[in-house]
């Protein structure tokens, strides 16, 4: 029991879901009749059981859970959909799992339900190799009350995780603040200058002075175009959400960037197609991360022998995949403190990847984001109307996670930011930071749902109910109060038809 103690508390202050896989396959085997333990969470999007790698078990396995394949992959299925502890004395004359006899496959097995209520998180599994029979009912609830644990803590991870990103937020807002406020204050003098560098080698043509004049022009032109992308940059929720051209924002880029690599001696190769790549998104928060890639890309190569640079992108089955490379005498992945949580959360939210890849002398950026439908006049028209609409920022408080990211993909694929909340940090995150619009479950906060809403009134101007099904009585208190109704399965008319409205409160109020 001291042991079984000591490692509920090591999950509790584990850091990922790897961390707990590692101490349950490395403590369980000691305190019960375990041979083999392997911890499979749940993924909604591909609707299968992955198994977490640990060192001892590193391979990859997703068992689905519609189609599972004969053998034990059944009896995890099984668990999961009646959400109750399996336990299975002889798994070769088990109807359950139809194992068989093969070699290494244990005789003994328990699957245990990964439990936070109201959400199943995945399944525990435990077998022993060298006996059959029970596992003990003390040893069945000890593990049930491990597994729960297990399930506590990576929900406190998630949150955790929501935590770390909106105080990233925050800094960055703050410094972006910062940022457009010393640009604005610099671009006056800028064009001064711009204007009588300009004036003064009109007026004096063919004067020695003429040449340093022309370049004292040129520099400072430089010099305004680079306070203009600062504000740019300092302030991406103004750039609406359109088609852009991603291949004329790299191009833009690259150019902008020449002067400083001539100097610093990097050869660079610009392999962008001449036809455009349109994309559904926020050009600034674009335009953001591939400067951001470039100067990574621009800071490792001043270590590297070969100073190389090389950008590229091409079209594959509807999407455009962009390659930032460049040549590195040590290739590493870029750390959390150079922005990259950032800019994967910012391609994410444009339905994209970014991935990094890294060998022996290079190193590739690759980010990958859906292109514009337009091959129909329905896409065209959908195009049409993001296009119109301003980036939202959106709470969402809804403790059913499969339904969450369900609506997080609906909203990101527009271009809105959105954020998960746990209702009991609505309140004060709301008076924190600006947000356009909630969408609240009925599930998370039961019959007081009104209440909610009378409370985040006056911070959040839109309140949107996320409901099962059609209730008259609700939807008429929302409309006295200025709500919308949304039910489930939601339906993307009716989600545009209110994000049109929820645009036209937060336009109004800015």
């Amino acid at each position: 029991m001291r042991a079984f103690h000591s490692l509920s508390e090591d999950i509790i202050a584990a850091r990922s879901p790897g961390e707990i896989a590692e101490k349950l396959a490395a403590v369980l085997p000691s305190i019960t009749q375990a041979t083999g333990v392997r911890l499979y969470l749940f993924n909604p999007r591909t609707k299968s059981l992955e198994a977490v790698p640990t060192a001892g078990d590193p391979e990859p396995m997703a068992i689905s859970v519609e189609a599972p394949p004969l053998g034990l992959a059944e009896g995890a299925v099984t668990c999961f959909r009646n959400r109750t502890l399996l336990n299975i004395p002889d798994v070769r004359r088990s109807p359950l799992v139809n194992a068989g006899w093969k070699p290494g496959v244990p005789r003994s097995m328990m699957f245990v339900p990964l439990t936070a209520h109201p959400d199943l998180v995945g399944v525990l599994e435990i077998g022993n190799t060298r006996r059959l029979g029970y596992f003990t009912l003390e040893e069945q609830a000890a593990v049930q009350h491990l597994a729960n644990q297990a399930a506590a803590a990576m929900r406190l991870q998630e949150q955790q995780s929501v935590r770390e990103q909106l105080f990233r937020s925050e800094k960055l807002a703050a410094t972006g603040q910062l940022i457009s406020g010393v640009a604005n204050e610099l671009r006056a003098p800028l064009e001064s200058i711009l204007q009588l560098s300009a004036s003064l080698a009109a007026e004096r043509g063919g004067s020695p002075i003429q040449h340093e004049l022309k370049q004292l022009a040129t520099e400072s032109q430089r010099a305004a175009t680079i306070v203009s992308r600062l504000v740019s940059f300092a302030r991406p929720e103004d750039s609406p959400v359109r088609p852009v051209d991603v291949n004329a924002i790299l191009a833009g880029l690259l150019e902008f960037r020449e002067p400083e690599w001539k100097t610093m001696g990097v050869r660079v190769q610009n392999r962008l197609p001449p036809e455009p790549a349109m994309v559904l998104g926020a050009h600034g928060q674009i335009e953001q991360v591939f400067l951001n890639l470039l100067l990574f890309a621009e800071q490792s190569v001043s270590s590297a022998g070969l100073r190389s640079l090389s950008v590229s992108s091409s079209r594959m089955a509807g999407r455009v995949v962009v390659e930032v490379g460049h040549s590195t005498g040590a290739a590493s992945a870029p750390s959390s403190d150079s922005g990259v949580d950032v800019w994967r959360g910012i391609i994410q939210n444009h339905g994209g990847q970014l991935r990094f890849r890294a060998g022996s002398e290079t190193a590739v950026f690759e980010i990958d984001l859906p292109l514009t439908p337009g091959a129909t006049p329905a896409a065209a028209r959908g195009a049409s109307r993001y296009s119109a609409m301003r980036l939202l920022t959106l709470m969402l408080v809804d403790s059913d996670s499969g339904a969450q990211r369900q609506l997080v993909k609906l909203l990101a694929a527009r271009g809105h930011r959105v954020v998960p909340v746990p209702a009991e940090e609505a309140a004060d995150l709301a008076q924190r930071l600006r947000f356009d619009g909630v969408f609240c479950a009925v599930h998370s906060r039961g019959s007081k749902w009104n209440d909610f809403q009378q409370h985040l009134r006056a911070a959040i101007p839109a309140f949107i109910l996320l409901s099962d099904g059609y209730d008259a009585e609700s939807a008429g208190g929302l409309a006295d109060g200025g709500g919308f109704l949304l039910t489930r399965p939601i339906q993307e008319s009716e989600l545009d038809i209110i994000l049109e409205a929820v645009e036209a409160r937060a336009a109004a109020r800015a």
